[in-house]
C-alpha cells in the first residue's frame, strides 16, 4: 500500500505558541513521513495567508462564510499509486481551511483511504471528518486531533494512530 501525506500548515504568528517558523501541521506531518517513508505533498496557497494571527483569522472566517476555495500551487497531477492519503490541516472555524477543501473537490478519491488529522486548541476534529465524508468517495478512518500546544511532543500519540 503506497502512502501520500497532504498536509497544510501556517506559518507565523499562532494563537498558543507565539511567531513559528515551521508550523504545527507541518511538523506533525514531519513525523508522519518519518514513521511512514510515505511521499509527502504540502497544499501552498497561490494567495499566501496572513503570518498575523488577526489577519490570518479574519481570513479565514471570510473564506467559511463564502465557501470559498482558494486555488493552491504546483498541483499533483493525479493520485493514482496512492491507496493511502494522511490529511493534515489545522482546525480553522470548526473545520479545516478551504484550501483542503479545494484539495478534496479536485481529486477522484474512489478506492483511497483517508486518515484525517488536525492541530486545535480546543475543537479537536470538530466537523472536519464529515466534512471529508461529504466531498469526496474515501474511505474516512478514525482521525487525530493534536493540541498546537503539543504538536512537537506527540510522536508517540501519531505513532499509535498510525499503527492502528
Amino acid at each position: 500500500m503506497k502512502s501520500l501525506i497532504v498536509f497544510f500548515s501556517h506559518r507565523g504568528e499562532n494563537y498558543s505558541v507565539g511567531y513559528i517558523k515551521e508550523g504545527n501541521v507541518e511538523h506533525i506531518a514531519k513525523v508522519i513521513k518519518e514513521l511512514t517513508n510515505a511521499d509527502i505533498y504540502e497544499l501552498v496557497p497561490e494567495v499566501p495567508y496572513s503570518e498575523n494571527y488577526r489577519e490570518c483569522v479574519k481570513q479565514s472566517v471570510k473564506e467559511m462564510q463564502e465557501n470559498s476555495r482558494p486555488m493552491f500551487k504546483n498541483p499533483l497531477p493525479n493520485l493514482d499509486g496512492y491507496d493511502l492519503i494522511y490529511l493534515c490541516y489545522p482546525n480553522w472555524c470548526g473545520s479545516f481551511p478551504r484550501i483542503v477543501a479545494t484539495f478534496l473537490e479536485k481529486y477522484d478519491f474512489h478506492n483511497k483511504i483517508i486518515k484525517p488529522l488536525c492541530s486545535h486548541e480546543g475543537s479537536g476534529l470538530a466537523r472536519s471528518v464529515d466534512e471529508i465524508k461529504s466531498l469526496t468517495a474515501a474511505e474516512v478512518k478514525p482521525g487525530l486531533a493534536i493540541k498546537g500546544t503539543e504538536a512537537h511532543t506527540s510522536d508517540d500519540k501519531i505513532r499509535e494512530w498510525i499503527s492502528k
